[in-house]
């Protein structure tokens, strides 16, 4: 499939044969279960999250799968009796003759867990005693620096059996999963006596008897005495090369594309030249609403509102809204705008988070099976709301938020003389599924998605114990307030009749003066921003699927609704895309997709989009782990550069479907150390000229075709 090499091609971007093998990691201390499996202890958690039933132990099974002994891991918790959504598991082994750790020290293990522990457990915690220098922690003491975490999600190996995981094993009546897990060691110097492994559960979930295995416990690092792979040699600047969106656009037929950043863009800046829609991370978040309307802090005169002091302080307005850094997209030329985002469950502020429903004070499981998580980053003292004070509240913090930008009423801080900015899409809800239900919630039913909501409790607040009707439910209501936020013409037509209709206008909306007597015609767009759901891990189809039953029963109960504005209640499905290389992670994504795509055909979705776009290049990727944003060796940038050709290959294929791809990071480094198109002296890499022409570029890397497995032809046939 390669061209062949001729010496001209040495720094062709497009072609490389195989570089080496470079260093590999090599163990430096490993554990015998076989002969040492006596001096592995239960121990407590570093954190103190001891399961209280005595019943949870491990022990040593010999040839589950005949690939020798697995250390078995039989765990009982149940919150009811612990008092605590969250139980534990803690052991302890030796390290004879002690470590010494350097900055390339990973502790690794295979880790087995069963179809039935989908949705049970959260993560392993990696710890250790150590003598002297960098590290050192007393046995009884705990330092919460000195420990590593790596989230295990026992429902990322895609269980349905739309794609195959790696490996699959079946013992004692049941499918098994193997991962290997590698996670680097919390201090990067001084001597490790002992390994402490603990194991968390997931919130709030009884186990009785479940089970998992671990194997091929090890302590590697780096081989120094190997040979190097070359360095990448990335020669042109951002400006020397042809601009992103020359190639995808709206007017070839193509989607926009689009980076992380506000303020005002230069032409010659890597978003000017490169990009033509733009989001900020963080500044539009809820947090922006720092203080809680007067009107609630009247409504509870002796109530203590939590207000951070650090915003706070001398801040005398209820809003902090960067309002000049999107005014200064506005007027640098034309360019779209992405919000983001108006409800999430984190980086919202203190006062929103004390906020819970009235009727519901379980924080664990209900009798009907729904999952009630309100205690994840809520913060007392509590206030009870009932819900229609809460949708007031959620009402008038969308309304105001969107209207601060798209009319120039002064009711919104805006005037005429700046003027609408105009937002070109909106994340309405900003991840809302659960990190790990969604698989076992699936696996019960293919068309439930309620209970696999992480219901967060100022948000769920809006719907309180009332789930019979989908259009009370919060997520519905969300995004008929950004509706009216925002409306055509159809939806204030509609508002303005049924206004003295209460079950069509309720009261709440009417007592903070966000309509001129009845009319919001004042507010009326020719082109409302898109509203979008955005959510990560969508490659996960059980999660993915559950994306999908939500969309479509909000989407078809929207159309019977009375303010039904002849567009859909959510219109996009907005994938956050923060993805790792990974022989599997294009044909997943690709199943995900045509999930939402037959929504669209349906006319129960509008488009989708890849709204944080990166990839992390993991310890398993050819060439090995790299965190940017070092500079990558040959191989690395090559697997990088061949993940995203096999996602833009993808994207091109569907590209009818999607509005915009925005990448996280305008150079250097993303979010969680991965990789974007330029490195940090803004010069074009390997992943510019992937997905500027992903056919040849996959073309001419097939040393990597082993390692992607048919990846190519998938997203070309599949």
């Amino acid at each position: 499939m390669s061209p062949t090499a001729t010496p001209c091609m040495a720094n062709d971007p497009y072609f490389r044969e195989d570089p080496g093998a470079g260093f590999q990691r090599v163990p430096v201390y490993k554990f015998d279960l076989e002969k040492n499996i006596s001096v592995w202890k239960s121990w407590r958690t570093n954190d103190g999250r001891i399961l209280p039933n005595p019943s949870s132990h491990f022990e040593l099974v010999n040839d589950p799968f005949e690939l020798g002994s697995l250390l078995l891991l039989t765990t009982y918790f149940d919150p009811a009796v612990a008092g605590k959504a969250f139980g534990g598991f803690g052991m302890r082994a030796p390290i004879d003759p002690a470590v010494q750790i350097n900055n390339q020290t990973h502790v690794e293990f295979d880790f087995y867990y069963p179809k039935s522990a989908a949705g049970k457990y959260m993560r392993f915690e990696i710890w250790s005693t150590s003598s002297g220098g960098e590290g050192y922690q007393s046995v009884s003491g705990y330092t919460g620096s000195l420990r590593t975490q790596i989230y295990i999600r026992t429902s990322d190996l895609n269980d349905i059996g739309i794609i195959k995981p790696p490996w699959i094993g079946f013992h004692d009546g049941e499918t098994w999963y193997k991962k290997t897990l590698s996670v680097a060691t919390p201090v990067s110097s001084g001597t490790w006596e002992y390994l402490n492994i603990d194991l968390h559960t997931e919130t709030g979930t009884k186990l009785d008897g479940d089970r998992l295995m671990l194997g091929d416990i090890k302590i590697t690092q780096t081989d120094p005495g190997q040979t190097a792979i070359p360095l990448v040699v990335n020669e042109k600047s951002y400006l020397e090369v042809e601009p992103i969106k020359s190639k995808y656009n709206r007017n070839n037929g193509s989607f926009m594309v689009g980076v992380d950043g506000t303020g005002a863009v230069e032409q010659d800046s890597i978003r000017g030249y490169h990009y033509e829609i733009f989001v900020d991370d963080d500044n539009l978040k809820p947090y922006c609403h720092i203080s809680p309307p007067k009107w609630l802090k009247d409504e509870f005169p002796k109530f203590e509102f939590r207000i951070e002091s650090d915003v706070s302080e001398g801040v005398k307005t209820e809003w902090l809204l960067p309002t000049d850094e999107y005014l200064n997209i506005r007027d640098s030329g034309d360019y779209k705008i992405h919000g983001h985002c108006l409800s999430w469950i984190n980086q919202s502020p203190p006062w929103m988070r004390q906020l819970i429903p009235e009727n519901i004070s379980s924080m664990q499981w209900s009798a009907d099976g729904l999952f009630f998580s309100g205690g994840t980053n809520a913060t007392g003292p509590y206030l009870k709301l009932n819900k229609n004070t809460a949708r007031r509240v959620y009402f008038d913090h969308i309304m105001f938020i969107m209207r601060h930008f798209m009319s120039t009423e002064e009711r919104y801080d805006s005037s005429k003389e700046r003027g609408v900015i105009p937002f070109h899409s909106f994340d309405v809800v900003n991840v809302e599924l659960h990190e790990s239900r969604h698989s076992m919630v699936i696996r019960e039913n293919t068309e439930k998605w309620k209970s696999a909501l992480k219901h967060v409790s100022w948000l769920m607040a809006l719907t309180d114990n009332d789930f019979g009707d989908i259009k009370q439910h919060y997520v519905y209501l969300l995004y008929k307030y950004a509706h009216i936020a925002v409306p055509n013409a159809q939806m204030a037509e509609k508002y303005k009749a049924g206004y003295n209709d209460p079950n069509i206008v309720p009261e709440y909306m009417k007592l903070d003066n966000h309509d001129h007597n009845g009319s919001i015609d004042a507010y009326v767009s020719e082109n409302p921003p898109i509203l979008a759901y955005n959510d990560y891990e969508m490659n996960v189809w059980s999660k993915a699927k559950v994306a999908y039953n939500m969309i479509k029963e909000i989407n078809t109960a929207w159309k019977s609704d009375p303010l039904y504005d002849g567009r859909s209640l959510i219109e996009c499905m907005s994938i956050q895309g923060h993805e790792s290389v990974s022989p599997v992670v294009a044909s997943q994504n690709q199943q995900s997709l045509l999930l939402f795509i037959e929504l669209i055909d349906n006319g129960l979705l509008d488009c989708i989009s890849y709204s944080e776009l990166d990839i992390r290049q993991p310890f398993d990727a050819p060439g090995g782990e790299a965190l940017a944003p070092a500079v990558l060796n040959q191989k690395q940038a090559d697997a990088v550069g061949y993940q995203y050709a096999l996602l833009f290959k993808m994207f091109d294929k569907y590209k009818k479907y999607f509005d915009h791809v925005i990448f996280w990071a305008q150079y250097g480094a993303s979010w969680m150390d991965s990789y974007i198109p330029f490195d940090h002296e803004k010069k074009a890499s390997q992943i510019y000229y992937a997905i500027m022409d992903p056919d040849r570029f996959i073309q001419g890397h097939s040393y990597l075709d082993d390692y992607f497995n048919g990846e190519y032809d998938k997203i070309k046939n599949g």
